[in-house]
């Protein structure tokens, strides 16, 4: 009788040991920060981590074309940091670097891709573009702009500015990605325009004339930054106010 606890017991301990086998691949997290910038190259610092590893840890930095640019061994769970002075190059992918993580039990893991280009090297902001709509979804009419630079380094920080210079709203949304702002209309005519800001430069888009009062009934007006087609919107919401009015 005494037989079964103990095959239970054999049961469960290699039940419990083939679960400690089954441990988590590590993983290496790549980051880096630049240090100097000079002209034409920048001082960066990279750092490769890999927090389940056992140490003693070695870790190496590979660039592109599978070179090993820098090699570290660490004897804690701290991370490994290789500072590398890097020069504008013509191609991205010449930027690209990756970090593995080697334990002393023959463990092999990589970093995800690092690509600097766009960060390193501050470009103008450029091509900036900005489109103004006039709609009413229900809760009163209101002003929506969507403004986006299709060029320039980020950070890039997009403002709703007046024709004063005063800044009415602000949003720095990822790369790629347009601001877009929202504004009920007044009783009085407004000029705004959108500004995109970076490190490098700051770019404005033609002032763009917002009309007072309501909307007509009908489909979406988009306001356009021409006088032309300023002024063929405002003659049309004056207009139709006349005439509700009749």
């Amino acid at each position: 009788m005494r037989l079964l606890p103990l095959c239970c017991l054999a049961v469960l301990a290699t039940g419990s040991f083939s679960v400690e086998q089954k441990t988590a691949r590590p993983e290496v997290i790549i980051a880096y920060r630049v240090l100097e910038v000079f002209p034409t190259s920048r001082r960066v610092l990279i750092t490769c981590h890999s927090p389940q590893a056992a140490p003693p840890t070695t870790y190496s930095l590979w660039g592109s074309q599978d070179i090993e640019v820098a090699k570290k061994v660490v004897k804690s769970r701290d991370p490994a940091s290789f500072s590398i002075n890097v020069t504008l190059k013509s191609r991205p992918d010449l930027l690209t670097y990756t970090c593995q993580a080697a334990t002393s039990t023959g463990t092999r893991v990589a970093s995800t891709k690092l690509q600097m280009y766009w960060e390193l090297w501050a470009k103008p902001v450029s091509q900036l573009q900005a489109d103004f709509t006039l709609l009413d979804r229900g809760s009163g009419p209101r002003v929506e702009m969507s403004c986006q630079a299709s060029s320039g380094s980020p950070p890039i920080t997009y403002s709703l500015v007046g024709k004063d210079g005063h800044v009415h709203m602000q949003q720095r949304p990822r790369y790629g990605q347009p601001a877009n702002f929202s504004f009920p209309l007044t009783e009085t005519l407004h000029w705004f325009q959108c500004q995109a800001t970076n490190d490098v430069s700051v770019q404005s888009s033609p002032l763009t004339l917002v009309p007072p009062g309501q909307l007509p009934k009908g489909p979406t007006f988009v306001l356009a930054a021409s006088l032309t087609s300023i002024a063929a919107i405002t003659s049309g919401m004056l207009g139709w106010t006349t005439w509700t009015r009749l």
